[in-house]
């Protein structure tokens, strides 16, 4: 009230309920503050505002909210100059319920609300292969936020889910908003086809009844994808991108250490062979035999016996000897381990036996002692489960193991989220987020080509040609028979063999799979040819197919180390090479933006590079985007 107005020393602090199970949005409070007459006394009530969205069926419990305000005494009060009050509303209980299962239609994801339901597609007519980006818009009141991605489908044409945006609008009591999902829609079949309607099922809470909302269907016509571009009487400015994403391809070869075991183990059985016929003696397998070390222990020295005696079951059940001290130990660890009871008993009384002729020495052994041990340690070694323990190093491969596969599924599920988005910024022509969404799934998945392409095509319609050339050298590493990738290069300058960015049009390790056959077949015949009836030829031709196997695998480093390009890097903008690593020595010859060199040296923050006609000098490292970096730039 006014009394209270008037002492105030600062604004009251509200603290609201925390509130859980519920999605909670902030409405705006009313413009003005509502006067309220309770009697005489007239109060200013100042409203909180907030819509709330249970997200679990049951009994939901807002907890009180707090107001606290302080307020000034009287001035002849000297012990203090304010008060504080607190004030507390009570708790509110909400039931909320699950909509009901009577009347519910194939097409209900979830949705409640008031909705309608819109489509676009970019394009009327398009090529078979061409993407087009189609979008479906769901606006009303409700939980915009969680609304469900509506089901669609075309037999003619590839779909997939590309992103989605939302615009919340909570200017009114009621919640409200728009959200929108888009798709990449790729023809396969040429023809005049109808984009089918969009059937999107919610529940309406005002009226307590479903409803489905649907879009028109559109009509687009699809030509074939074999036609020339100037039939349309202009060319697209726009760099076509690669609209599926393929995922990382399999390591190469030459990257799995068994395929250079197995080629390191293509000499032995060759060499075995020969070795075999010049030596023919056989080993001789001497049997184990538990009780060997008893035969030669006299019947007298009864401290020797049981020593053996204890130590050979100690080995054979992988315990300590010490551990059969206790009367009934040497029991209890042999009936664990498998061994029946009745040579278990024998065991343990064989065992009181030498202890007492070992350590009392007043009892003498039977001479038919050492025969009785040799027996029940051979009935032992034949009883008792075999000791294999499982190496620790084993739980712990199968966890890395499984932690691996689970990390490379979470990062390539991201890196596909991440590339479809990019696919639909860059038909929306948003190149800054194409070329983002693109980026993040080249880092999820670094050995992705489709992510770098069309990196390196998003960077080009942003005019940034070293990140471009980037993009399409990194792709060129993974695919190097890639065809698209090696027109690209081409727009930004020719290149030949003797160029540093140049990279052999070849399927991925071809010369290493080559290399591979002529080895395995050389050392085939020589196998072959080393057997008593083996023919000329297979005698000759070994030592010259291995001598081509060898000469190949030299040309495979070669082309591998070209392909990978660690040694190579892209300048990002036009620079002058310096003779020495300083500021200010005599400039040289001056390499392009983008232009793609070879690194020969480093020093602190210099690095020497060599490019193609001869030019070679010292330049900054900032200046650099390095290949063996393989991760997109992100400044």
């Amino acid at each position: 009230n006014q009394a209270v107005r008037e002492r105030l020393k600062r604004n009251p602090t509200f603290y609201p309920p925390e509130m859980q199970a519920m999605l909670a949005y902030d409405l705006p409070a009313p413009t003005s503050s509502r006067r309220q007459r309770d009697g005489s006394q007239c109060f200013d009530a100042l409203v909180y505002r907030r819509a709330l969205f249970p997200l679990v069926a049951g009994r939901l419990v807002i907890p009180p909210a707090q107001l606290v305000y302080s307020t000034g005494l009287a001035p002849l009060t000297l012990l203090r100059s304010e008060e504080s009050h607190e004030l507390q509303t009570d708790s509110v209980a909400i039931i909320a319920i699950d909509p009901p299962l009577a009347g519910r239609p194939a097409e209900f994801s979830g949705a409640v609300g008031t909705l309608r339901l819109e489509s676009r597609i970019d394009s009327a007519t398009s090529r078979v292969g061409d993407p087009m980006l189609f979008t479906v818009r769901v606006a009303g009141t409700g939980n915009v936020k969680l609304f469900p991605r509506p089901s669609i489908g075309a037999s003619w044409a590839g779909l997939v889910p590309a992103d989605e945006r939302v615009r919340v609008d909570s200017g009114t009591a009621k919640i409200g908003g728009v959200k929108e999902f888009d798709w990449v829609l790729t023809p396969r079949i040429a023809g005049e086809f109808d984009v089918p309607p969009v059937r999107y099922g919610y529940f309406n809470p005002a009226q307590r009844r479903y409803d489905v909302a649907v879009t028109p269907g559109e009509r687009i016509r699809i030509r074939s994808g074999t036609l020339a571009s100037a039939d349309t009487g202009h060319a697209e400015s726009a760099l076509g991108i690669r609209a599926r994403y393929g995922g990382p391809p399999w390591p190469p070869v030459q990257s799995h250490p068994a395929f250079w075991l197995l080629m390191a183990l293509a000499p032995v059985p060759a060499i075995a062979t020969r070795l075999r016929r010049r030596e023919t003696r056989e080993k001789k397998i001497v049997a184990h035999d538990p009780a060997r070390l008893l035969s030669s222990v006299r019947v007298d020295d009864p401290v020797t016996m049981r020593r053996h005696y204890v130590r050979a079951l100690a080995h054979r059940l992988g315990c300590n000897p010490e551990d059969f001290t206790h009367p009934g130990a040497l029991r209890r660890a042999l009936r664990r381990s498998g061994v029946s009871e009745e040579t278990a008993t024998r065991a343990e009384a064989l065992l009181r036996d030498l202890d007492s002729a070992a350590y009392a020495r007043t009892a003498a052994l039977p001479s038919s002692t050492p025969h009785e041990a040799g027996t029940l340690l051979r009935a032992v070694d034949a009883e008792a489960l075999a000791r294999t323990e499982l190496p620790f190093w084993i739980p712990m491969l199968l966890v890395a193991a499984a932690l691996s596969i689970v990390s490379v599924a979470i990062a390539a599920d991201s890196a596909e989220t991440n590339f479809s988005r990019g696919v639909s910024a860059y038909l929306r022509r948003e190149y800054p987020l194409a070329r983002e969404a693109f980026a993040n799934a080249a880092t999820n998945a670094p050995t992705s080509p489709d992510a770098w392409a069309n990196y390196g095509t998003a960077s080009w319609m942003l005019s940034d040609t070293a990140a471009a050339v980037l993009g399409w050298r990194q792709g060129l590493s993974i695919e190097p028979n890639a065809t698209d990738l090696q027109v690209r290069m081409s727009l930004v300058r020719e290149l030949g063999p003797t160029a540093p960015g140049w990279v052999p049009e070849l399927p991925r390790s071809a010369t290493v799979w080559l290399f591979a056959i002529l080895w395995a077949a050389a050392w085939l015949l020589a196998w072959r040819g080393a057997g008593s009836r083996a023919d000329q030829w297979a005698r000759r031709l070994p030592l010259p197919l291995a001598a081509c196997a060898l000469i190949v695998g030299l040309v495979s480093v070669e082309t591998e180390t070209r392909i990978a390009g660690t040694r190579l890097a892209i300048v990002r903008r036009v620079s002058p090479l310096t003779s020495d690593p300083a500021i200010g020595m005599d400039r040289g010859p001056v390499v392009a933006t983008g232009e793609v060199v070879r690194i020969a040296g480093r020093r602190g923050t210099w690095t020497r590079v060599e490019a193609t006609d001869d030019r070679e000098g010292w330049i900054a490292s900032s200046q650099l985007l390095l290949l063996a970096d393989r991760r997109p730039p992100r400044d």
